[in-house]
């Protein structure tokens, strides 16, 4: 009968395509092959590439040949002579080599800055990726660990009401306080419904992610060695003002509006334009002189000179330099933002080592408390209500263990980010310390 359910359940694991056994790794890959926006931002990474294709193509030849062929239908009614229909082919051969676009230049590095802000973007997002997976995974361990503290709970309450029926029949409690009891209960079995919700939520957030929900969670190691690292706040913000993505990408903006603002000052100089030409035409038919064919060939150069517009370029030009003014703006602010969320994650790394400490040393003393109430329990000396408060707070004292080690870990990961030290091993690293 085992065999046959194990089979059972192994058969419905292979045959749905939404669900997985995964672990922090697992979900990165996925995310990397099925995240859409990753496919979004890869695509405007194509864009840009073809955008700086067009623009670098903008200064190359332009020919064209135009071909036409027409048959003339004479009648005569009066007059002298002899008056026939003809027919006359015309062909045409039109070279244009742009030499002098002032703008071009200033356009071909706009879209060379376009194209490295959008590979630093696919770049950047794939770290986030890193993060973003390891992020999810953690919440959907927290989850299911506050939903396992929760039934724990509800059984312990359960227990205690159906004990306080026991002693209001017996006459040793009053209805008041047996109330009490049945609403512990009946608010612990709703807040199990709750923790049952946020980690279905947590489930769906990796299906988001992913493409696919994730069937088997696994846990953290309650007690391990962590290798605790440490930061300096002024050598991270000097790392980060030069490598991290986001300063990057606010730097690219602002050379993006600069090479703008140059281009549309540029649209006010002339452009010059060498011109050649070869024409063909063929008329024979009726005509007086009989069949006549030309050919005649023409080089020159074209010079605009852009006089007045009605002052569109010059309002071009204003909002160019706002643009500019703009994006330094906030390159300025991000840098305010950066500085402040670095030694912000710096104290809260430092604050959450102590936290971890603290908490591994009350995970301790309630499993010691739960072994000796839990042996206490089998020699009588203890109900069965104070043996499910102690598996309680054991459970408790490891979930808050875990939940802060976790916190610790996404922290470093976000640390390792701003001095671009975050990589794939770092979350292979984190899957080392999973267990089932």
């Amino acid at each position: 009968m085992f065999k046959f359910r194990l089979f059972i359940l192994v058969l419905i694991i292979s045959l749905s395509p939404n669900i997985y056994s995964s672990d922090i790794l697992d979900i990165y890959n996925r995310a990397i092959k099925y995240n859409n926006d990753l496919r979004i931002i890869s695509n405007d990474n194509n864009i840009s590439e073809e955008l700086y294709d067009q623009t670098s193509s903008s200064l190359l030849p332009e020919i064209g040949i135009t071909a036409s062929t027409q048959e003339n239908y004479t009648n005569k009614y009066s007059g002298t002579g002899d008056i026939k229909d003809y027919t006359t082919e015309t062909a045409s051969l039109t070279i244009t080599q742009p030499i002098l676009r002032i703008y071009f230049f200033d356009e071909l590095n706009k879209a060379e800055a376009n194209l490295d802000k959008s590979k630093v973007r696919v770049d950047g997002y794939k770290k986030d990726l890193i993060i973003k997976s390891a992020e999810l995974y953690f919440s959907l361990i927290n989850s299911n660990n506050a939903y396992k503290a929760s039934i724990i709970k509800s059984n312990m309450t359960s227990l205690s009401y159906k004990n306080a029926k026991k002693l209001f029949i017996n006459g040793y409690i009053t209805n008041v306080e047996l109330n009490k009891y049945k609403n512990n209960f009946d608010i612990a079995k709703i807040e199990s419904d709750i923790s049952k919700n946020k980690l279905e939520l947590a489930k769906q957030d990796i299906y988001i992610l992913t493409g696919r929900e994730a069937l088997d969670i696994h846990d953290l190691k309650p007690i391990m060695d962590i290798d605790f690292r440490s930061y300096n706040s002024s050598s991270l913000l000097s790392k980060a003002m030069r490598s991290f993505d986001a300063i990057k990408l606010a730097l690219l903006d602002v050379d993006i509006s600069k090479y703008e603002m140059y281009s549309n000052k540029s649209q006010h100089y002339p452009t010059i334009d060498l011109i050649a030409t070869y024409d063909y035409s063929d008329t024979s038919g009726g005509s007086r002189l009989g069949k006549v064919t030309r050919e005649s060939n023409t080089i020159g150069l074209t010079v605009n000179f852009p006089i007045y517009q009605g002052g569109y370029q010059s309002s071009k030009v204003k909002e160019s330099k706002y643009k500019y003014e703009n994006a330094k703006l906030n390159l300025d602010q991000l840098r305010r933002t950066v500085k402040r969320d670095i030694i912000d994650k710096v104290n809260n790394h430092n604050l959450l080592k102590k936290y971890i400490i603290a908490n591994k040393d009350r995970y301790k003393n309630t499993n010691l408390d739960y072994l000796a109430i839990k042996n206490g329990f089998q020699s009588g000396l203890y109900t069965d209500v104070e043996l499910k408060e102690a598996e309680y707070n054991l459970v408790i004292s490891k979930n808050e263990l875990v939940s802060n080690t976790l916190k610790y870990l996404l922290t470093d990961l976000q640390l390792r980010k701003y001095s671009s030290e975050l990589s794939i091993q770092n979350i292979i690293n984190i899957n080392e310390m999973l267990i089932w």
